[in-house]
């Protein structure tokens, strides 16, 4: 007789079964979900040996989602079969070109298929995506070949193509030189609901909280904290329970952007002339953030009409230029922030007998001291520190928030009118640009490793031109297309200059020296020994002048690569017309 379950306990009890057919098989707890997911969507337990998942691939991949990337996919069928509201939830959607006119029309001329042409057009996207790819081995091909060029970094690759013409071949290019984290489905079995099942294995782990306070980089587990906009919803949000029903906890729940529920202590809960007060004290987990243990305050009045009002108190700076989050003006609380505020308030205020709205005020009382040690003076935020928080949740360590910072900075730029950008990977750039090019040493945005996400904002800014300035060190990987020059991405430093060298006649003795040299001053030493530094440094321009034509497209970019015992080595694709540009506007 056929088992009796509820509709709702389908699921439930469908995962049951696949924990009892799965007997003594114990699968990385990391990893479970996901496999388990696949099993229940094809009923095939070889998913259980065959997907293989890069380091701490999960994590990676909920680490992104949570940060709002996009997923992008090789079907429309795949798109249909993700959960598209848990995504927009954290700020996401699903993107699917394959049906696009101009994939199309590209795809025809060129005589290859839609799928390769559809990574080629995701690969100009500004936002990081996870690739959700179930149908198509040319677009996994294609994906890989982006890689390579420089022209794209995925936050994740899910590669579980179906089929028998390159699958195999195409899985295995991934598993086997792919930097980027990935699962993927060894062997010929996949399809598009695998790819959509792995996709909600991620998000429901967020959207219900199974995945761990935690996140592991360079493989050590460090604990995520919360923002100052998490923060500052849940005091507004106690104080504004105290307010409206006499409730008073130690305690209060509150919803992130991302989905989330957060549990925060509460402290100085009180009422006072028909106001309430409350303040959180911010908890960063493992993140060096200057915030990290400060107190959010917020203030609760009742307003005769109708909404929720939230201002700026004391040390919560104020916004004097344009271009930022807020209008000039408004108080540094961002918009992501604003909304946690609102929705947890109106909540409250659905569900209660008060009929007009609230005020909110949020303040720092340590914020304006606090401010000195961020980018704020820079940016034009006087007198306190900003409300962030894209998604609720401190991760440490964030490149996220390095990122958001730069481009912040470049929106403000654009913002004031300017139309080129100047960029600097960091301190040794930035004194390069005032002493070596004479030029204002407000100008340049630093943009620390992150050459080629940068490039990609400035694009889709609208700037007309961007120039990059920065020592040997840090640029001479853009000639290997690396545009992100952490080492953790690669570090072909002594092997590209060793090349162009050689191209120009450096001795085999010579080559072996700089590849065993540690800093690229002592490799440009060798070279310069054999009278063969200035036709090297113009094959190292060429190179450079390459890579960035790749990535910017179709607006202007160049380089100019300096040493400090060599001076300027070289000058890359536009950098000598841009250069002029900015001398003329100095």
């Amino acid at each position: 007789m056929a088992e009796i379950v509820r509709p709702a306990d389908i699921e439930k009890r469908s995962f049951e079964i696949i924990g009892e057919l799965l007997g003594e098989r114990r699968l990385d707890p990391e990893n479970e979900a996901v496999i388990k997911r696949a099993i229940h969507t094809t009923a095939d337990f070889e998913y259980a040996d065959s997907l293989v998942f890069s380091e701490h691939a999960v994590e990676r991949g909920i680490e992104a989602l949570r940060a709002g990337c996009d997923i992008v996919t090789d079907t429309q069928m795949a798109r249909a079969g993700i959960n598209k509201a848990v995504l927009a939830r954290l700020g996401g959607e699903v993107r699917c070109f394959m049906s696009d006119e101009d994939v199309a029309a590209e795809a025809k001329k060129r005589g290859v298929t839609r799928a390769a042409v559809s990574m080629e057009k995701a690969a100009k996207l500004e936002k990081p995506c996870v690739f959700a790819i179930g149908n198509a081995p040319t677009a996994l091909l294609r994906l890989k070949e982006l890689m390579d060029e420089g022209r794209l970094t995925p936050a994740l690759i899910i590669g579980v193509p179906v089929g028998f013409v390159n699958v195999i071949e195409s899985k295995e290019k991934i598993i086997e030189g792919c930097k980027a984290p990935y699962i993927v489905a060894r062997g010929r079995k996949g399809g598009s609901n695998v790819a959509a099942a792995i996709c909600n294995a991620l998000l429901y782990k967020i959207a219900e909280g199974r995945a761990e306070s935690s996140v592991v980089k360079d493989g050590k587990k460090l604990r995520t904290g919360y923002t100052t906009g998490s923060c500052a919803a849940a005091a507004a949000k106690a104080a504004a329970m105290l307010l409206l029903d006499g409730r008073r906890s130690e305690s209060v729940s509150v919803t992130t952007p991302g989905g989330r529920t957060l549990e925060l202590k509460t402290e100085d809960l009180r009422l006072e002339g028909g106001r309430a007060f409350c303040a959180v004290r911010k908890d960063s987990g493992d993140d060096p953030d200057v915030t990290d243990g400060a107190l959010i305050c917020a203030e609760v009045g009742r307003s005769e009409e109708p909404g929720v009002f939230i201002d700026g108190g004391k040390g919560i700076g104020r916004v004097t230029k344009p271009g930022l989050d807020q209008p000039v003006g408004a108080a540094a609380i961002n918009s992501a922030p604003r909304r946690q505020i609102e929705d947890n308030l109106r909540q409250l205020l659905e569900r209660s007998d008060w009929e007009g709205g609230l005020t909110v005020v949020i303040s720092a009382p340590e914020g304006e001291e606090l401010a000195q040690k961020t980018f704020n003076p820079r940016l034009g935020i006087v007198g306190g520190i900003s409300i962030l928080g894209t998604t609720g949740i401190v991760d440490p360590m964030s490149e996220q928030a390095l990122t958001e910072t730069i481009r912040i900075t470049l929106r403000q730029k654009r913002g004031l009118g300017e139309g080129y950008a100047l960029l600097t990977p960091g301190n040794i750039g930035a004194e390069y640009v005032k002493s070596g090019l004479g030029l204002d040493p407000a100008a340049p945005v630093s943009v620390s490793n992150y050459i080629g996400e940068s490039i990609d904002m400035c694009r889709g800014l609208g700037f007309k031109g961007v120039l990059i300035a920065g020592h040997i060190g840090k640029l001479v990987k853009l000639a290997g297309g690396i545009m992100n020059t952490h080492s953790r991405y690669g570090d072909c430093r002594m092997e590209i200059l060793a090349s162009c060298a050689a191209a120009e006649g450096l001795s085999a003795g010579s080559c072996a020296k700089i590849l065993d040299c540690a800093v690229c001053d002592d490799a440009l030493r060798i070279i310069d020994g054999e009278g063969l530094l200035e036709k090297s440094m113009k094959r190292l321009e060429e190179r450079v002048g390459l890579a960035l034509k790749r990535r910017a497209g179709e607006m202007p970019a160049g380089a100019l690569i300096f040493s400090g015992r060599y001076g300027l080595l070289c000058s890359s694709g536009d950098a000598e017309e841009l250069l002029k540009i900015f001398r003329e506007v100095r």
